[in-house]
C-alpha cells in the first residue's frame, strides 16, 4: 500500500484538518515532482539509450546492406566467372574430344599399316627364309649327288681293282700252282 493510500485526516468540526491537509498535499506535491523528475531522468536516459540503439541499429543495417551489396557483387562476379570457366571448360572439351578422336583415328590407321608391313614383311621373310630353304636344299642335293657319284666312281673304281687284284691273284694263284706243278715235276723226275 501507498503512502497516500494509508493516509487519514482527523476529522474536526467543519470537516477534514485543513494544516494537515495541506501539509498532505504539499508532501504529496513534492513526491510526485519528485517522481516526476526522476521519471523525466529516466525517459531521457532511456531516450538517448534508444537514440544510442537506434544509431547503432542504423549502422548496422548499412552495414548490414553494404556487406549484402558487397557479398552480392562478389556473388555475381563469382557467377560470372565460374559461367565463363564452364564455357571454357566446355569449349576445351569439345577440342578435347575431337582431338582425342583424330589420336584414335590416327592410331587405327597406324595400327592398320603397322599390321599390313607386318604382314608383307613376314610373307618377305617368309619367301626368302622358303628361297634359302630352296637354294640350301638344292645345294646340299647337289653336294649329296656329287658324293654319290664321287662314291659311286670310288666304287666302281675300287671293283675295278678289286677285280684287277682277282685277276692278278688268280694269275698269281695259276703262276704258283704251275710252278708248285713245275717244282713237283721237277722234284719228281730228280728223285
Amino acid at each position: 500500500m501507498t503512502a497516500v493510500a494509508e493516509t487519514c485526516f482527523k476529522k474536526s468540526f467543519k470537516g477534514y484538518d485543513t494544516a494537515q491537509v495541506d501539509e498532505f498535499i504539499i508532501n504529496l506535491s513534492d513526491t510526485y515532482e519528485r517522481n516526476e523528475n526522476e521519471l523525466n531522468e529516466m525517459i531521457r536516459t532511456l531516450e538517448a539509450d534508444n537514440e544510442k540503439l537506434r544509431g547503432e541499429i542504423t549502422r548496422l543495417r548499412d552495414f548490414a546492406e553494404t556487406t549484402a551489396r558487397e557479398h552480392e557483387e562478389e556473388l555475381r562476379k563469382k557467377h560470372l566467372e565460374y559461367e565463363a570457366l564452364c564455357a571454357e571448360i566446355g569449349e576445351k572439351m569439345v577440342v578435347a574430344d575431337k582431338r582425342a578422336a583424330e589420336i584414335i583415328k590416327n592410331a587405327e590407321k597406324e595400327a592398320s599399316l603397322i599390321v599390313t608391313q607386318a604382314k608383307q614383311s613376314s610373307e618377305n621373310e617368309a619367301r626368302a627364309i622358303r628361297t634359302r630353304a630352296e637354294e640350301d636344299a638344292a645345294r646340299i642335293i647337289e653336294e649329296t649327288r656329287e658324293k654319290c657319284d664321287g662314291i659311286s666312281k670310288a666304287a666302281e673304281e675300287f671293283r675295278e681293282r678289286q677285280n684287277e687284284m682277282n685277276r692278278s691273284i688268280a694269275e698269281t694263284e695259276n703262276r704258283f700252282a704251275s710252278a708248285l706243278s713245275k717244282l713237283r715235276e721237277d722234284i719228281g723226275d730228280n728223285v
